[in-house]
């Protein structure tokens, strides 16, 4: 067993997440385009502003603690630090917010193209 083997794999796993918070941020942003265009379609009168604007929100904050994420682990990085516990939290919590942004916007957009 190497020595190196602990600190390679804790970048690794560092690495990984950095990713998965960078992925999560660009989806964050399609999503809010995808919702800001159905929002501009003049046929849809029948979408509820609020119920659209809601998920809208959702969407922004789940995007922005994917960035925020993202932005610690570099921050940890730089300073030399480990990475803080709140992280893992973001982990959990921002993709559970997009999932059920993303599955609200599809009930929407089924429902306007009907």
């Amino acid at each position: 067993m190497n020595d190196d083997e602990g600190p390679a794999r804790n970048l690794d796993g560092e690495a990984m997440l950095y990713d998965w918070f960078k992925h999560l941020t660009s989806l964050s942003l399609l999503t809010l385009g995808g919702v800001l265009s159905l929002s501009q379609v003049s046929e849809a009168e029948d979408i509820k502003k609020h119920v659209l604007t809601g998920v809208l929100i959702v969407v922004a904050i789940a995007g922005v603690l994917s960035f925020s994420g993202a932005e610690q682990i570099v921050r940890a990085r730089a300073a030399g630090a480990s990475v803080p516990r709140q992280v893992l939290i973001l982990q959990k919590v921002a993709p559970a917010l997009l999932s059920m942004a993303v599955g609200a916007f599809l009930y929407i957009f089924v429902e306007a193209i009907n």
